[in-house]
């Protein structure tokens, strides 16, 4: 009988275990870096299993006696020792009633496999690796490939050389595949009691600190060994207890007696997928949390614009209410103007409008126009500062988020992030543009003309207003001088048939109605001036703000929506890894609850 006999419930715990190493092939086929290897090892793993041979791989540095270790395991000089580390092939030995004595050459000649009696138990196979001190990066990589396999590592040190850096390279991925170790201290012929005791001490202290573990370790001579046991192999006991073979024989067949090799491979194989599944769910926190930070720095480009928003209005509200102080002091100084020239005694003196013009852009106007222009231009000038530094505040963001997918480019998804970081790039180059436009002179000018313009129209409809209101008062409404014979003439035909009906009372009722209509006419055409300056001024900030929002709909949108649909490919992928843990749990759990028979 050369493997595991499978029969009953076992055979549906197999098969699903098959699909489950297959299925988490898949499932981290699309992650980067080694997952391509890491998927080849699973599906390796997956055929192993349905070939139900439980594998036993030695491993060691190449000076460290394996070989000789292997021949002492089967008692049966069956392996070449001594040989260099120029030798490529996997030795592999299966269980077969017959012991064959020429290998055959398996995998493009890569491995020899010989079969042989004294393995253990049916189906148990055992490896030797090249050496892991091999100078040959080929031989590196058949070692590992063989190290995910196996459902037990026994690790072989030289007693004068324990625990080189190798080993322990090797020992951290045994420990990260979650295979089962055994130590094996080798050649301890070489040493007296007290050097041994150190360096067994040394040794469980290094794997320990190093590589927290905490496996069996055993001290043996194989040479003498298989000396001692030539034609009896190890599993059929009797020999020299000098060697500390006993020992090592001992703890085996308790092992393959208490837990049968077919229940161990099942058991090997859910630790293998369950190290493989935490190494990636491990990989997907790493990316969510980077994700998490994308979208922190996202949101926070968010709340730029927000803030933005509101900062503009904060600073049109400041100018708006500065506006209206100027205009209201403009009011107050009109109606001073108007209770001052359009009286009856002034009136009936001969006025002129230019004089009246003059008098109306000093005393009413003033430095009103000046102050409107410094304060259009403060607030053009607070804009575009902001402005500035909210754009040069959107580019560093965008810059850090840029640095950020670009450590997670060569991860899961690639191409979508190669997406992403173009439309980052793509922000960022219209953000410096936009950042560039921002010019004080184009704004403050066109606020300026605009301001100007308006002034002078009101400057001449309300001079125009108040004259024609002085004409009427002293009944002239001809532009120019008003001469004596004139003034008398109209005095005859508005201020006589006045002064008719209520006398010199009358004309002065009539010329308080005047004024008082003059200065409701002043006050709509002041709030029609004033309306116009905050028109002006809302404009240019809903302009503003219109190219905020622009930008945020039109280049930051799809920054967003990259991320959400990166985000969502790995919640996806954590799900996925979490539905087949459960599927491994389970298989534990029936597992564990199995009774394997073991047939010699």
């Amino acid at each position: 009988m050369t493997n595991i006999v499978l029969e009953g419930p076992i055979v549906q715990i197999r098969e699903r275990e098959v699909k489950l190493l297959f299925d988490l092939a898949e499932r981290i086929a699309t992650f980067g870096g080694d997952a391509p290897e890491d998927k080849s090892r699973l599906m390796q793993s997956a055929n192993d299993l349905r070939d139900m041979f439980f594998l036993v791989v030695v491993v060691g540095e190449f000076n460290a006696g394996k070989s000789t270790f292997i021949n002492a395991l089967l008692g049966d000089d069956l392996l070449p020792m001594g040989i260099t580390p120029t030798t490529e092939v996997i030795e592999l030995i299966r269980y077969s009633d017959r012991k064959s004595k020429e290998p055959k050459l398996r995998e493009q000649d890569s491995i020899r496999e010989w079969t042989h009696p004294n393995t253990g138990a049916p189906g148990v196979a055992i490896v030797d690796s090249p050496g892991t001190g091999s100078v040959f990066a080929k031989h590196e990589r058949i070692a590992k490939g063989f190290l995910s396999r196996s459902d037990l590592v026994i690790f072989v040190m030289s007693a004068k050389r324990a625990f080189a850096q190798t080993e322990r390279l090797y020992l951290e991925l045994a420990r990260d595949y979650g295979k089962k170790v055994i130590l094996v201290i080798n050649q301890v012929d070489l040493l007296d009691k007290k050097d041994l005791k150190e360096v067994v001490s040394f040794v469980k202290q290094q794997v320990s600190e190093l590589v927290n573990l905490d496996p069996p370790i055993f001290t043996v001579s194989a040479k003498k060994a298989l000396q001692g046991k030539r034609g009896g192999g190890l599993f059929s006991g009797g020999g020299s207890d000098d060697t500390g073979m006993n020992n090592l024989q001992d703890y085996l067949r308790d092992t393959f007696t208490r837990v049968p090799p077919a229940k161990q491979k099942l058991v090997a194989q859910v630790d293998f997928a369950d190290s493989i599944m935490r190494k990636y769910q491990g990989k997907v926190g790493e990316k969510l949390s980077l994700i998490g930070a994308d979208r922190q720095y996202a949101e926070q480009l968010r709340a730029e614009l927000e803030k933005q928003a509101e900062l503009l209005a904060e600073q049109l509200n400041t100018t708006m209410r500065e506006l209206d102080r100027i205009f209201d002091t403009l009011l107050n100084r009109g109606r001073d103007f108007v209770n001052k020239h359009l009286t009856l005694g002034r009136s009936l003196r001969p006025p002129d409008r230019e004089a009246m013009r003059q008098k109306f852009e000093k005393e009413v106007i003033g430095t009103s126009l000046d102050q409107i222009s410094r304060l259009s231009e403060d607030y053009v000038s607070a804009v575009v500062d902001s402005s500035r530094r909210y754009w040069r505040s959107i580019i560093d963001r965008l810059n850090k988020l840029e640095a950020l997918i670009e450590q997670e480019v060569g991860g899961v998804d690639a191409a979508s992030y190669a997406d992403q970081r173009a439309a980052l790039q793509q922000a960022i180059a219209i953000a410096d543009t936009e950042l560039k436009t921002y010019t004080e002179d184009n704004l403050a000018e066109s606020l300026r003309d605009t301001f100007a313009t308006n002034m002078f129209g009101f400057t001449a409809s309300v001079t125009g207003l108040l004259g024609g209101i002085a004409a009427i008062i002293v009944g002239s409404a001809a532009p120019g001088a008003i001469t004596a014979t004139v003034v008398g003439v109209l005095g005859a035909m508005v201020v006589g048939p006045v002064m008719a009906v209520g006398g010199m009372g009358g004309v002065l009722l009539y010329g308080r109605k005047l004024r008082h209509d003059a200065i409701d006419e002043l006050e709509t055409r002041l709030e029609k001036l004033r309306d116009s300056y905050r028109q002006s001024l809302v404009d240019m900030t809903d302009r503003e703000r219109a190219r905020l929002l622009q930008y945020g709909q039109q280049i930051l949108s799809p920054v967003f929506s990259h991320l959400e649909v990166i985000a969502k490919k790995y919640q996806d992928q954590k799900v996925a890894l979490e539905e087949l843990q459960k599927v491994s749990a389970d298989l534990r759990r029936e597992i564990d609850a199995l009774q394997v028979t073991i047939e010699y």
